[in-house]
């Protein structure tokens, strides 16, 4: 199994070739892996590549990529790109060329991924952590993985803006990067790396690291932009999320006005207090005076134009949710069995609807409307719940797994 350590450097002459060495002593330490490091300079002037190429003469584990273009996000993607297409990897890592992180971790994070983890993320504030920096960047830290946690719901995620993490190629190759900012100058490639490996699924472990201030140099983190990259990111990914949930609203809503619509014009002739027919189009259905019973349950004409009013709304909120609302999750199996569930499943929400219609209208002796409008509030975050996690499950590909270490 070969694993491919990628060195993202910019200006990094001064720490690029003790870096190596400290990578490359932990080969002791992997056992059955083939240890590679692949620095991807992004055009340094100080005379970073000639150090590397000085190395790589007489080291064939040691390689370099020029990539041209300045950027850490451009640097990581496209050195795992040539670890994979050309160097061969199985395994990919990337950690700071600075000498932040300590390359002794690698055996440990290297281990979890045998164990069937997909990524395994280094954590400075994991127990066991540390963080080392400057208050300014330690405030960063802790600022950026709170508003990470609200805006992407991972609430047990705990670092998000640190860049030392080992992963299988099977995950780079699932992530789709027409989604990942990896081209911008600052270094949302961070948080939103992390954010594509969870929603292709990954199963992902975090372990504690202590992240030192760089030995020799100068950072070249753009703390204002990238505050105000993962500002962008974390509302982008909120807004993302929020959208399901929206149109189920939106559904929601066009059901209840059907609903609505059938109810009065079965029962009364009339869309709300607009008289559309002289009599109820089930006129011929006795009203409660003079309707049979069963055991405790009337059988008049409100109960059966509610019936079928909550029906009718039943298979449009179901033909929009299949082909709109949840058309990007997983949709295995027949339709008409999803229909079923689906009315399975919403047997809450009219049961609690009828209820509502049947006390305002007799007890309480309201309209009725009022009744279903207060069932279909109360009905709504349950059927919500419920169809996702029974019916319009996440696809594979968009669930991750979380696990502290």
């Amino acid at each position: 199994m070969r694993l491919v350590v990628n060195l993202p450097t910019y200006n990094e002459k001064e720490n690029i070739e003790e870096i190596i060495k400290k990578v490359l002593h932990e080969q002791k330490n992997l056992k059955n892996i083939d240890l590679h490091v692949l620095v991807s300079d992004s055009h340094s002037p100080d005379g970073t590549a000639e150090v590397v190429k000085k190395i790589s003469k007489n080291n064939p584990k040691v390689h370099y990529l020029d990539v041209k273009i300045r950027g850490l996000g451009v640097g990581i993607v496209k050195g795992h790109r040539f670890a994979i297409d050309k160097l061969k990897a199985d395994l990919l890592a990337q950690l700071d060329a600075d000498l932040s992180h300590d390359p002794a971790s690698l055996p440990q994070m290297v281990g979890l991924i045998k164990k069937g983890y997909d990524l395994v993320n280094g954590s400075r504030m994991a127990k066991g952590g540390q963080n080392l920096l400057g208050w300014h960047r330690r405030l960063f830290t802790r600022g950026s993985a709170l508003y990470c946690k609200l805006t992407w719901g991972t609430f047990s995620l705990t670092e998000y803006t640190n860049s030392y993490r080992v992963f299988t190629k099977k995950l780079f190759e699932k992530i789709d990067f027409n989604k990942v900012p990896w081209k911008s100058k600052t270094y949302i490639i961070q948080p939103s790396f992390l954010y594509a490996a969870l929603t292709a699924g990954a199963k992902i472990k975090e372990v504690p690291i202590i992240f030192k201030d760089r030995k020799n140099g100068y950072s070249k983190a753009q703390i204002i932009y990238y505050i105000l990259d993962v500002l962008r990111f974390g509302l982008k990914v909120r807004l993302q999320k929020s959208r399901t949930f929206a149109k189920f609203l939106i559904v929601g809503a066009l059901g209840y006005f059907l609903n609505s619509a059938a109810l009065g014009l079965l029962n009364r002739g009339q869309i709300y207090s607009l008289q559309l027919f002289p009599e109820p189009l089930l006129g011929f259905l006795p009203s409660i005076p003079d309707a049979p019973k069963i055991i405790f349950l009337t059988i008049d004409r409100l109960l059966i134009a509610s019936i079928i009013s909550i029906e009718l709304s039943i298979i449009s909120n179901f033909l929009f949710h299949e082909n709109w609302t949840f058309k990007d999750r997983s949709h295995k199996g027949s339709p008409f069995l999803r229909f079923l569930k689906f009315n399975f499943t919403s047997l809450g929400s009219p049961t609690i609807q009828l209820a509502s219609i049947l006390f305002f209208a007799r007890v309480l002796n309201k309209h009725e409307q009022i009744g279903l409008a207060v069932g279909v509030v109360l009905g709504l975050f349950m059927n919500y719940t419920l169809n996702l996690l029974w019916i319009w499950k996440k696809s594979e590909k968009t669930s991750g797994n979380i696990e502290l270490a």
